[in-house]
């Protein structure tokens, strides 16, 4: 593999074949732009990107995950049966070469999106056109002539799978609910190749999973939930005195309490929920459904 052709090459702690048996070892991952090589000591595992079936091959076992900080797990195919392997390291790491790994599962893609297909829950009558996909570091761009939007990951706040009618067509479609400022967008695409569909939900899931992660380990209190819920209820943004529940001593305090968390921001005399607070909101919500 020449220098010319890599895209990352970091030292990693790898993990193959045997998840259930094995310890990882210090290794080299290298990547290209058509194979992904794994380097332990006088081994070399070489996967054809063509041959990964998904990046997301089940859970990694609870006494196998202590040894990674942050992880991806890959499946791919060798001489007609699955091959396992993970590829451990820093979460910046990790973070940057699951990105570059997607970009070139994924591609420049023309898709057909619908974007958005809805505006804080209501239908906007968009029409489904063909775009432009590409991944970026933090985002999903969609593209046509001079006009381009973003689908920032950390937005994210829920995605499934559909068969969605689109330009006459009924078609496999990832719809993606995400929340970039003060409402939520939901953005329907569909691609020719399920297998690149797959990767991209995968992407949008991978990163999704930290976030939420992320959000479950902030320590919040009953009164900011119950803040977060009556923002949510009022459409997601609302004025001050309109979401304070009763009670509160000082509302400017459990304002800034909750803008450091990164759960609501402040415009003018306006509160905004965001996509972090939404995935709060939501979790309370499944939880009293239960």
């Amino acid at each position: 593999m020449s220098s010319e052709e890599v895209v990352a090459d970091f030292s990693a702690k790898l993990l193959t074949d045997d998840l259930d048996q094995l310890k990882p070892v210090k290794g080299r991952v290298l990547l290209n732009r058509e194979q992904l090589v794994l380097v332990t000591g006088e081994k070399k595992e070489v996967v054809l990107l063509s041959h990964i079936a998904s990046t997301d091959p089940g859970s990694v076992a609870d006494r196998i995950s202590q040894f990674f900080e942050e992880a991806i797990a890959i499946a791919y195919d060798r001489g007609g049966s699955q091959k396992r392997a993970v590829i451990g390291g820093s979460g910046d790491t990790i973070t940057k070469f699951r990105t570059r790994l997607f970009k070139l599962l994924v591609g420049k893609q023309t898709v057909i999106a619908k974007h958005p297909a809805k505006r804080g829950g209501r239908r906007t009558g968009a029409p489904a056109l063909k775009m432009v996909l590409e991944i970026q570091d933090d985002s999903i761009s969609l593209s046509k002539d001079d006009k381009s939007a973003n689908i920032y990951v950390e937005s994210v706040i829920g995605f499934e799978h559909e068969q969605r009618q689109l330009r006459d067509e009924p078609r496999a479609t990832l719809v993606v609910d995400h929340a970039p400022g003060d409402t939520t967008l939901t953005t329907c695409i569909s691609l020719l190749s399920q297998r690149k569909l797959t990767f991209l939900s995968q992407f949008i899931r991978q990163n999704y999973s930290r976030v939420v992660a992320d959000v479950k380990n902030i320590d919040i209190g009953e009164v900011e939930t119950q803040t977060l819920v009556s923002l949510y209820s009022a459409g997601g943004n609302a004025a001050v005195d309109m979401v304070m529940t009763g009670g509160v001593d000082n509302p400017d305090a459990l304002l800034e309490q909750l803008e450091e968390k990164r759960l609501v921001t402040r415009h003018d005399d306006e509160v905004h929920l965001t996509s972090r607070g939404e995935i709060v909101v939501t979790d309370q919500i499944e939880a009293v459904n239960e």
